[in-house]
């Protein structure tokens, strides 16, 4: 006689994930606490990330441009050392019998030696010292755009710049265009950053022109007609490039970030998101207060004036690390409060202003200084690395407070039970 197939008593793990996924969304808001020692807060807020689906599922109408191609999976710093080491490499074959030096990092302000990722150009070329800036073309409010930042241009007397030639990548939905710049076009200041951190080169399309292929070409025309140098287009399916994108995508951070939630986003959309999130979290957990929109990484909580700044938790020079840049001046903010956007999820903290705060140099003065926390040194498992960041926000020896915890629609990766050990306290 035939008989019907057995199931198991056992849960599969997509069911276990869809029921943890239903019992988040029924509860919305669970407290928790947590018996894992000392250090760990004895109550905070577990939010189902099903309330912000339609925060974390929002794209800029560049990032929707962009969607699918080649690169635009990643962060614009891993896509800049992409193009970096491309337009090197193209350098090098414009030029066959040139030989190609790395910078000299030369000594920063204080004396000490630089890394040579903060060498003022980026490569030697017979001696001729090569400065490299890419952009993505970008929606900006009402145009498209490309914006080459930070470039340490001497505006008065280009020829004493601390470079001798600059090269830029335009990368656009059909390619990517190389130039020789002239120094001139589209410079513009930086305010009172300028002198510390340089210009800008802007270059616009037509104001109220939606469509990138229309404004790319005007943009094409207006650096064509300047004294810049076309020297190359390229397929965003060139063979040197996907070699390049494929070693990057074998990169720590890159890995630890596969398909969650924000992790195809540039880090500007990734930053509005999670202010998003971070507002919203705040207005649940203060239900009684009016909250009103102060600035855009602010809002005032009754008379209370909060500010928010976000981070990825990222592999770099041998550690993970949280960075927060320039948090602004204590005395302008009664509250600072923390996003940690890590493969687990996003944990939000009311920063105490003192724990990691460390100084930028000479940005320091007009911008705040930053906060870093770091992981211990060489230990590539992002979990364990997350785990010692956290236990160093919730020591009792700071100010700083875990005030919630939102987590990616993912089990794997949850290796500290956040969930499976949270036990439900009053309020």
């Amino acid at each position: 006689m035939a008989r019907g197939p057995t199931h198991s008593a056992r849960l599969q793990p997509h069911k276990v994930m869809l029921l943890l996924a239903a019992w988040l969304e029924a509860w919305l808001v669970v407290p928790c606490q947590f018996a894992l020692g000392p250090a760990v807060p004895l109550a905070f807020k577990v939010l189902s990330p099903w309330r912000f689906k339609e925060i974390l599922d929002y794209r800029t109408v560049t990032a929707k441009t962009y969607k699918g191609l080649p690169l635009a999976d990643f962060s614009e710093a891993v896509r800049g050392t992409i193009f970096k080491s491309f337009a090197r490499q193209q350098d090098q074959k414009l030029n066959p019998g040139a030989a190609i030096q790395d910078a000299n990092a030369g000594l920063c302000v204080n004396g000490r030696q630089r890394s040579r990722g903060m060498a003022e150009y980026n490569w030697l070329r017979d001696g001729v010292r090569v400065q490299f800036k890419s952009s993505q073309i970008q929606w900006n409010l009402d145009h498209w755009r490309v914006r080459f930042a930070n470039v340490k241009l001497n505006r008065e007397h280009p020829a004493l710049s601390l470079f001798d030639e600059l090269l830029v990548a335009l990368y656009t939905p059909r390619g990517i265009y190389m130039y020789r710049h002239d120094l001139t076009l589209g410079v513009s200041t930086n305010g009172i950053m300028t002198n510390i951190t340089g210009s800008d080169i802007v270059v616009s399309g037509p104001r109220g022109v939606t469509s990138w292929s229309g404004a790319l070409d005007v943009i094409l025309q207006k650096m064509d007609g300047s004294g810049c140098t076309c020297l190359g287009f390229f397929c965003l399916d060139d063979a040197m490039l996907k070699e390049l994108a494929a070693e990057r995508r074998q990169g720590s951070t890159q890995l630890a970030y596969k398909d969650l939630p924000l992790a195809d986003c540039s880090c500007s959309t990734r930053g509005d998101c999670l202010h998003n999130v971070v507002q919203t979290v705040d207005a649940i957990l203060n239900p009684a207060r009016r909250m009103r929109k102060a600035s855009r990484r602010g809002w005032m909580r009754g008379e209370c004036s909060v500010k928010i700044k976000s981070a990825q938790l990222s592999w770099a020079l041998r550690c993970w690390r949280i960075q927060f840049g320039a948090i602004g001046r204590s005395t302008a903010l009664d509250e600072l409060l923390l996003a940690l956007y890590t493969p687990r999820g996003i944990y939000v903290y009311q920063h105490d202003l003192q724990l990691g705060i460390s100084k930028a140099g000479v940005v320091t003065s007009s911008k705040g200084p930053d906060t870093q926390i770091l992981g211990p040194q060489a230990v590539e498992d992002w979990q364990v690395a997350l785990n010692t960041i956290l236990g160093k926000l919730d020591a009792n020896t700071n100010g700083c407070k875990r005030l919630a915890f939102i987590p990616f629609r993912r089990m794997e990766g949850w290796s500290s039970n956040e969930l499976a050990s949270a036990e439900p306290v009053q309020d």
